[in-house]
C-alpha cells in the first residue's frame, strides 16, 4: 500500500528533522520552512496531511490557509497545527480557515502520531462518504435524466399523434419547436427558460383530437358556427394538460391555451391583449402561423416563403408582439435553414402508408356525407 504523505512545515529545522525521524517509517515526509515553500510543494503533490507552524518568516501559517483553504474544503485535507501559542484568536482564524486540530510545542512525539493517525483515518472515513455521496448523486442524476427524457418524449409524441390528424407526417411540431427555441434565444431568454418552452411546444395543438374530421379536414372555407368550433381546440387543449403541477405541462397548457391570442386583442378564446398574453403564447403564435402559412393543407397549398415573410411583417403590432417579430426578423436564416431540413421528407414508414390512407378515406367519407 502506498504510504500516505504529510506535508511538515516548520521555520525550525529541527522539528523538521524530529518529525521525519519519528514519523518517516511509516508515512511519506515532505518538508517546507515557510508558508511560501509549502504552497510551491503542493503544486507538485497533494499531501493527505498538514502539520504546520503558525509563526514562521515569508509566509505565516496563516496566510498559508488563507491560500490553500479552498483546496483543503474540497479535498479534505486535515491540517494540525503546531504552536508554541495558541491563543484563542489564532485558535478561532484557524479553525475558519480549514484547521483540524492543534498541538502545542515543545512536541509530543507519541501524542503527534496519535493525532496524525486519528486525523488519516477520520479523512479516510470522510473520503469513503464523499465517495458514496458522489456515487448516488450520479445514480439519482441518472435516474432523474432518465425520467425527464421520457416524459419528454411522451410529450412529443402525443403531440405529434394530435398533429397526425390534419398533418399526416406531424413534422408541424418539430419545425415549431425548433422555431420557438430559436426565437426564445434571439429574445435573450436563460437557456432553462428556452428549453421549457421548446419542449412545451409540441403540444400547442393537442386539443385537436376534439375537433370533428369533418370540420378538421374540410378542404373549403369554413362557416363561422365551423370556425367557432375549431377555436375550441384551444380550451380542449388547455383541459386535457390541466391539473399539474409539472413546469413542463404547465407550460404546455398555458401555450395550448394563448397560441392563437393576438397583440392587438382580436384573438382567441379571451380576447387578451399585448403582454396579456403570456410569453410562450406569443412565441407559439408566430412559430405556428409562420409554418402554416409555408406548408400544405387539407384546405390549401403552401405560400411562398417571402410571402409568408412580408405577412409576418404585416402583422407587426396587429396579430404578432412587435418584439417576437424583430427577434424573428433578426433569426429568419436560422428559420430557413430548420423549415429546409424539416420539409416534408419521403419516408415511406407503415405510419405514414397507414395515416395516409386514413386521411384520404376520412376526406372520402366528408365528400360523402355533403
Amino acid at each position: 500500500m502506498i504510504p500516505k504523505t504529510i506535508l511538515a512545515v516548520d521555520d525550525e529545522v529541527f522539528n523538521l528533522q524530529l518529525i521525519e525521524e519519528y514519523l518517516g517509517e511509516t508515512y511519506t515526509i515532505l518538508k517546507a520552512t515557510n508558508g511560501k515553500e509549502a504552497l510551491e510543494k503542493t503544486m507538485f503533490a497533494l499531501p493527505d496531511l498538514i502539520l504546520l507552524d503558525i509563526r514562521m518568516p515569508v509566509m505565516d501559517g496563516i496566510e498559508f490557509l488563507e491560500r490553500f483553504h479552498p483546496v483543503i474544503e474540497e479535498r479534505l485535507i486535515p491540517v494540525i497545527i503546531l504552536t508554541a501559542y495558541p491563543d484563542r484568536e489564532t485558535k478561532l482564524k484557524a479553525f475558519s480557515l480549514g484547521c483540524w486540530d492543534f498541538i502545542t510545542k515543545p512536541i509530543d512525539l507519541v501524542e503527534l502520531k496519535l493525532r496524525v493517525k486519528n486525523a488519516l483515518e477520520l479523512k479516510s472515513y470522510k473520503d469513503k462518504l464523499e465517495d458514496k455521496v458522489r456515487e448516488r448523486t450520479r445514480d439519482l442524476q441518472g435516474a432523474y435524466d432518465k425520467i425527464k427524457k421520457t416524459q419528454l418524449e411522451i410529450v412529443r409524441r402525443l403531440g405529434k399523434a394530435a398533429e397526425f390528424r390534419d398533418d399526416e407526417t406531424g413534422d408541424h411540431i418539430i419545425r415549431t419547436s425548433k422555431y420557438v427555441y430559436v426565437i426564445a434565444k434571439a429574445l435573450g431568454l436563460p437557456e432553462e427558460e428556452c428549453d421549457l418552452f421548446y419542449h412545451a411546444a409540441p403540444m400547442h395543438d393537442i386539443g385537436k383530437i376534439g375537433i370533428p374530421d369533418v370540420i378538421l379536414l374540410k378542404p373549403g372555407k369554413l362557416t363561422q358556427e365551423e370556425f367557432e368550433i375549431i377555436k375550441l381546440h384551444t380550451l380542449i387543449g388547455a383541459e386535457i394538460l390541466s391539473g399539474t403541477d409539472l413546469p413542463l405541462l404547465e407550460k404546455a397548457k398555458e401555450t395550448a391555451l394563448t397560441h392563437h391570442e393576438k397583440w392587438d386583442g382580436t384573438g382567441y378564446p379571451r380576447g387578451l391583449k399585448g403582454e396579456e398574453i403570456p410569453l410562450s403564447g406569443r412565441i407559439m403564435a408566430i412559430a405556428d402561423v409562420f409554418d402554416a402559412l409555408t406548408s400544405k393543407r387539407v384546405y390549401k397549398p403552401p405560400s411562398k416563403v417571402e410571402e409568408a415573410l412580408d405577412f409576418i411583417k404585416s402583422q407587426k403590432n396587429k396579430h404578432f408582439d412587435p418584439e417576437i417579430v424583430d427577434a424573428f426578423l433578426e433569426v429568419q436564416n436560422k428559420i430557413l435553414q430548420i423549415r429546409e431540413m424539416y420539409k416534408k421528407k419521403e419516408q415511406k414508414s407503415k405510419l405514414k402508408e397507414i395515416m395516409e390512407k386514413i386521411k384520404l378515406y376520412r376526406q372520402k367519407l366528408y365528400e360523402v356525407k355533403n
